[in-house]
């Protein structure tokens, strides 16, 4: 993929009809007031409320990550686009890896202690990276979506994610009952 050509940016920030690649030599990524994520664009401006969005969040996780400012009017303007996160010092790529989490918060399971149904819902007991968990997901293909090649990321109620990075990790009986119940 060729280097897009830098465009001149307006007064109120960057062109909405190309895609901006961020570098450490464009801008510099830091906390501001408040602990507020800020990126300051070189020759341009300083972008306060800022969050990260990723592009391709399976594929790509270091990769193809969006900045965004908030501009408080209901839209958000995306103030570009970082293509490998390892480009940047470690201090500001841990700054949007810290924004990620905040954004993607997520349980990754470890175990399956319990799956079966409970009033009419796919009851779950799981072992996760932070404690164990007992929730309750809708038996319905969206709730329950591909991560990747051999996961599997299942939204609860409430909408709180819980990610099986690969099914073939789980041991064989809780994979057995896992896609009894959840086998698309």
């Amino acid at each position: 993929m060729a280097d897009e050509p830098t465009q001149p940016e307006s007064e109120s920030g960057p062109d909405p009809t190309r895609v901006r690649y961020l570098t450490p030599e464009s801008c510099r990524i830091h906390l501001g007031t408040h602990g507020a994520l800020h990126v300051t664009v070189r020759d341009e401006r300083i972008y306060g409320g800022v969050y990260a969005a990723y592009a391709f969040p399976v594929a790509y996780g270091d990769q193809f990550i969006s900045l965004l400012h908030s501009a408080g009017d209901g839209k958000d303007v995306e103030i570009g686009l970082i293509r490998n996160l390892s480009d940047f010092p470690p201090q500001q790529a841990d700054l949007v890896r810290q924004a990620l989490a905040r954004r993607y918060f997520i349980h990754t399971i470890t175990r399956i202690h319990e799956i079966g149904w409970k009033y009419g819902f796919v009851s779950l007991d799981v072992e996760t990276d932070k404690g164990r968990v007992q929730f309750m997901m809708r038996w319905k293909s969206d709730r329950a979506v591909d991560y990747g090649r051999r996961g599997k990321v299942l939204i609860d109620v409430d909408e709180n994610r819980y990610l099986i990075p690969d099914l073939d990790a789980l041991s064989p009986g809780e994979r057995a009952d896992f896609t009894r119940i959840i086998y698309w």
